[in-house]
């Protein structure tokens, strides 16, 4: 395959110097090279701006300009090529002027030979290159990040707006089903809590979001003390047994323990568990949730007995937006935000969360956390992690 030849951009006003280096870039090997040559500085810096090349190579001396004033013109008008700057014997620091300035390198006169400036030319353009890829990947780092922070605030518009009418609309089910409990009139009844249930799922979604756009803006908000462990899983599931018409909850165990955390994030991702455990095992007819601890952490196991998860997705079930190909071919709702969620708190608590399954004998989704990790001394600290 036949090189492509480099093409060098040579701003010297000496037509001797320019024979000179013509003659040691003809003379190398296994490179080519096209030199175009301008002796006049200013129409130099035109060319520079204008002309398809590879590399510019300038001389110090230029007449009325130096070769480092061109260089600081060339850059500030955007010229983003490689510079190599030719210099004279006895020009002494001049070399830092002209990095200071813009250039990639340098080289004496006296220095022509054939190795040293194949080296200095390849060197050159391979760092400028690097550097614009540099560039690049931040520029598109930055976009990412802009986007990204336009697509949180959106988010978080749109959450504020439907916040506000369902609530009222809540309100506004909760008094129509006080009225038809008073009436006894027991079809309206079933209606409006059917409508309640609707509500509470459409509210829950709606957190969901909020909760990822925090977790990704690094502002989900912790309210951390002291707590009892069995009391908080107690609590959760005597909310959800009333609603769970075909699962019997059973209790197994207890960790005996006060921890230390936010019990609302930690009752959010028990809730979440075992609300799923009722949504993917329809067919069961129980789940069981099983306590226990060590001198350093407790660990709360919940048990449901559908059709489990295969080995390759057990991992992929904890990210955002993913859901089981079984539940998109099924009525059971939800965005595959819950386990993302779930597990962001417990990550941030410290503490490790995983599932245990095997097709066609159930799930078990686990979490661990610490009894007592370092934390500030006021209890009911708030942060954002």
């Amino acid at each position: 395959m036949e090189l492509q030849p480099t093409t060098i951009l040579l701003i010297e006003d000496d037509e001797e110097d320019y024979f000179l280096l013509r003659k040691v870039l003809t003379k190398m090997h296994n490179a080519r090279y096209n030199l175009v040559w301008e002796s006049d500085p200013m129409l130099g810096l035109q060319r520079m701006l204008t002309d398809q090349h590879d590399l510019c190579l300038l001389d110090y001396r230029l007449g009325a300009i130096n070769g480092i004033e061109l260089i600081r013109k060339a850059r500030s008008q955007g010229y983003g090529k490689p510079i190599v700057l030719l210099t004279g014997a006895n020009e002494s620091e001049i070399d830092i002027l002209a990095l200071q300035a813009g250039a990639d390198d340098y080289i004496s006169k006296e220095g022509l030979q054939e190795d040293i400036l194949r080296r200095i030319i390849r060197y050159a353009i391979e760092r400028k290159k690097a550097e614009h890829e540099r560039e690049k990947l931040i520029s598109e780092q930055l976009a990412s990040q802009a986007l990204e922070k336009k697509r949180n605030e959106f988010i978080s518009m749109v959450v504020h707006e439907l916040r506000t009418p369902l609530t009222s609309l809540k309100a506004h089910a909760q008094i129509l089903r006080k009225r038809f409990l008073l009436s006894g009139d027991e079809q309206d009844l079933r209606t409006t809590t059917r409508m309640n249930t609707q509500i509470d799922k459409l509210a829950e979604l709606i957190s969901d979001f909020q909760d990822v756009t925090r977790i990704e803006g690094g502002k989900l908000q912790f309210r951390e003390s002291y707590f009892d462990f069995d009391e908080l899983v107690s609590e959760l599931i005597e909310e959800i047994q009333p609603v769970s018409e075909k699962h019997t909850i059973l209790r197994d165990g207890e960790s005996n323990k006060t921890v230390w955390g936010d019990r609302g994030r930690i009752g959010q991702v028990i809730t979440n568990l075992l609300t799923n455990a009722t949504k993917y095992a329809p067919n069961s007819n129980r789940i069981v949730v099983r306590t226990s601890s060590d001198n350093e952490s407790v660990t709360l196991r919940v048990q449901d007995f559908g059709p489990g998860i295969p080995k390759h997705l057990q991992q992929k079930i904890f990210d955002p937006f993913y859901r089981l190909e079984e539940a998109r071919k099924t009525s059971i709702s939800g965005l595959g935000l819950g386990l993302y969620i779930s597990f962001e708190i417990i990550q941030r608590q410290e503490g490790r969360i995983w599932v245990e399954s095997e097709e066609g004998q159930g799930s078990t989704f686990c979490f661990t956390l610490p009894i007592d990790r370092a934390h500030a001394p006021e209890a009911g600290v708030e942060a954002a992690i």
